[in-house]
This record gives C-alpha cells, sequence and structure tokens, in this order.
C-alpha cells in the first residue's frame, strides 16, 4: 500500500496532465479487466456473475489484480503521455473558455467516469435476470 502512495505522489509531481494521464490508463485497465473477468466467468460457468455476489467479488479482486500488474507500466506511461495530455488540457481550456487548467481537468475525468461506469452497467444489465 505504501509502494502504491509512493508511486501516485511521483506521478502526481509531474503535474496535472500526468495524474490525468494515470487516472485514463487506469480507467482503461479497470474497465478492460473487469469486461475480460465478467465475460470470461460467464463463458466457462455458463452463470451471469452479476446475479452471484461471490462471482462478482471475486471478478472485482482479480480487476484489482490485474491493476496492480500494470502499474509500473502505467506510471511509465502516464509520464510519457503528460506532455500531450497537458496539450489537450489546455486545448480544451482554449476552446471552452474555461478559467483555468482544473476545469479542463474535472470535465475530461468526468466523462471518462461517465464513459466508464456507462460500459460496467451495460454489460451488467444486459446479462440480468439471464
Amino acid at each position: 500500500m505504501a509502494e502504491s502512495a509512493e508511486m501516485r505522489a511521483k506521478v502526481a509531481k509531474l503535474g496535472l496532465a500526468a495524474v490525468l494521464a494515470y487516472g485514463l490508463f487506469d480507467a482503461v485497465t479497470y474497465t478492460a479487466f473487469f469486461v475480460l473477468a465478467f465475460l470470461s466467468y460467464e463463458k466457462s460457468t455458463g452463470k451471469n456473475p452479476a446475479s452471484n455476489l461471490k462471482a462478482l467479488l471475486g471478478i472485482v479482486i482479480l480487476m484489482w489484480t490485474g491493476n496492480n500488474v500494470t502499474r509500473p507500466f502505467r506510471v511509465a506511461g502516464a509520464a510519457a503521455l503528460a506532455p500531450v495530455i497537458d496539450k489537450g488540457l489546455k486545448g480544451i481550456q482554449e476552446k471552452l473558455n474555461l478559467p483555468s487548467q482544473m476545469y479542463a481537468f474535472a470535465l475530461v475525468v468526468g466523462s471518462v467516469a461517465v464513459v466508464c461506469f456507462t460500459i460496467f452497467g451495460c454489460l451488467i444489465l444486459s446479462k440480468w435476470g439471464k
């Protein structure tokens, strides 16, 4: 746990763009691992994990484990992607005439969160009752 906090602190020192890049990598990996684990469980057992709390918890644990394995790559990727993200945040700030980059950051974070939770929700609801 301390190692995780240390890595996040290193990314935070790289600036707002690096924090966003790390968050984007997190969102993509968590979403991908959840979808893969969910569909793999369903394919291997023929049962819907959404109707089995124990199975859903197992999927979340698998997703978390997979995400921890990829952490060093995500930190490196965030550092490499930070300049591109910074340019994008500045572009969003200018196009939308926002008072600061923090508003652009919040807009991107909110948008990504909506997409990820929509994917989770659609996957679970599409299998509900089956």
